[in-house]
């Protein structure tokens, strides 16, 4: 598992092997795994971001859109 994004409200998180990512909001305790299309704008989007090398704050509001495809309950052990 690779990180490629944490902040105190979101983790982006990669599988190598998996063909896909994990964006999950830590405070809603919710994830979605992300594939194909919706992955690759997805990607496309942080890559924009990291050029225009915005603020935890901006990047969070943009992970905010994708709150809607969060459907899965993150469960601690």
């Amino acid at each position: 598992m690779h990180i490629l994004y944490n902040s105190s409200q979101y983790t982006i998180s990669e599988f190598p092997g998996h063909g896909g990512i994990e964006l999950m909001d830590k405070q809603a305790c919710r994830s979605a795994f992300l594939q194909g299309a919706i992955e690759e704008v997805f990607r496309d989007s942080i890559a924009d971001l990291a050029i225009e090398e915005s603020s935890d704050e901006q990047v969070d509001e943009f992970l905010g859109l994708f709150d809607a495809l969060l459907t899965q309950r993150v469960r601690l052990h």
